[in-house]
Parts: C-alpha cells; sequence; structure tokens
C-alpha cells in the first residue's frame, strides 16, 4: 500500500470545516427568518403595534375653521307660505364637490391670477362663459382675494353686495331692481307691516351664461269627450224624445 498523502488528510479537514460553516450559517439565517416572520404576524395580530405597548390612542385630526358663507338668503323664515325656489340654482363663490363645499382660497392660495392661461382648467370645466364682452375671469373676480369680487378701480365687492358688480354694465336693470320692478321680492310690500327680502342678481342668473334657456313646454290640456265632441244641435232633442 502506498502510505498516506498528509496534504490530502487536510485537504479533507478543511473542507469539513467549511461545510460545518455554512450549514451553521443557513441555519443561523433559517431562525432569524423564522423569528422575523413570528414577529410580523404578532404585529399584525394586534393591528400593527407592539404587544407591550399601552391601548391604542385615536389620532384626533385638528379642526380648520370654515368661514361662513356670504351668499344672501333666499327668504324670511316667515315666508313658509310662498314659493322661495329661484328659477335656478344660486351660483355663488363656493364650490361644491361631492357635498363638501370649498372656498375659493384654499386652492386660488397656491397659485397667482393670470389673464390668459396656457393649458385646460383641472377644475371649473362647466363653466361656459357666455356673457358678452366678459371673455376673463378677472373681469369679475379679484386677483388677489377670489372670494370676492373686483370693482372698477381694483376694490373688492363682497358676495352679499353682488348687485353692485352686475350695477357697473347693468345700470337701468339696477335701477329697476332697487325699484322692486325687476327680479323677486319675498315679504311685505309695505315697509311698516313686516320684513322684506329681494333675490339678488346671481339667485336667478347664472353669472357666466345670465340668459334663460328655453323652458320645456308643458303637455296640452287634456278635454273630456263630451267637450271635445259636443253634441250636434238637434241630435240631442232627438234622443231626449225617444
Amino acid at each position: 500500500m502506498l502510505p498516506a498523502d498528509p496534504t490530502s488528510k487536510e485537504s479533507h479537514a478543511r473542507k469539513a470545516v467549511s461545510a460545518r460553516g455554512r450549514s451553521g450559517r443557513w441555519l443561523a439565517t433559517g431562525i432569524a427568518l423564522v423569528l422575523a416572520v413570528a414577529t410580523w404576524r404578532g404585529l399584525h395580530a394586534q393591528g400593527g403595534r407592539d404587544a407591550t405597548a399601552g391601548p391604542r390612542s385615536e389620532v384626533k385630526l385638528p379642526a380648520v375653521p370654515r368661514p361662513a358663507t356670504a351668499r344672501p338668503e333666499v327668504g324670511l323664515p316667515g315666508d313658509a307660505y310662498l314659493d322661495r325656489t329661484p328659477p335656478r340654482q344660486t351660483k355663488g363663490l363656493d364650490l361644491v364637490r361631492a357635498g363638501w363645499t370649498y372656498n375659493c382660497m384654499e386652492c386660488h392660495k397656491l397659485f397667482p391670477a393670470r389673464w390668459h392661461y396656457d393649458r385646460p382648467m383641472t377644475e371649473h370645466q362647466d363653466v361656459k362663459l357666455d356673457h358678452g364682452n366678459n371673455r376673463f375671469c378677472l373681469n369679475c373676480h379679484h386677483p388677489a382675494n377670489r372670494n370676492a369680487f373686483v370693482d372698477y378701480d381694483g376694490s373688492q365687492i363682497a358676495e352679499a353686495d353682488v348687485v353692485l358688480l352686475c350695477a357697473k354694465c347693468h345700470g337701468p336693470i339696477y335701477r329697476d331692481w332697487q325699484a322692486g320692478v325687476h327680479g323677486r321680492s319675498n315679504g311685505f310690500w309695505k315697509a311698516g307691516e313686516g320684513p322684506k327680502t329681494k333675490l339678488r342678481c346671481i339667485q336667478c342668473h347664472d353669472p357666466h351664461s345670465p340668459k334663460f334657456r328655453p323652458l320645456p313646454p308643458l303637455a296640452p290640456l287634456r278635454y273630456p269627450p263630451r267637450a271635445a265632441n259636443p253634441p250636434v244641435a238637434g241630435e240631442g232633442a232627438a234622443v231626449g224624445q225617444h
């Protein structure tokens, strides 16, 4: 027999040690993975919080005060016997989306006002501007405070005083509105008998397209057969004789 090679024995020993080291590392990795999965399941079962932590406290969002709307009232509380429904829905400065009311400056404070827009607007796409020569938003809306309208001198016109904005171009109609012959009034005609309210312009007219569209016609009247086909003279007497 040939003598054993000492180099070969050392090589086998190194290989055995290396194999044991790799198996040990694999075992440690497996144990760490099992512990991580168990920890994740425990946290997931407890709603994503540590088991040693106390009862989870509800996060309370800060209350954001909203300014009261400046829209004028449609009618008086005592006008229950009158029809107070305007011909159109009131078009004010507040934006209503999905049951939420948004103030103009909540969005318009993020970007400056422009006379010309070089890209489509993501909001107000339902606005169809058909109001004479008013082709731009800033003809009526204040550039720095979108919660107000703008006057000739750049001063602000409150939403409740919208008639002053309309009076800039519609003087004769504004005069008739003041006299009570244009628009609609609720309450007492005689001032000493009780209160009276008058609807503002934006409570009847859409400010972007103020012209009233034609109303759909009602169904024709239906007459009873005896009224639609009256008996011929002489037939009734002959029938009565029999």
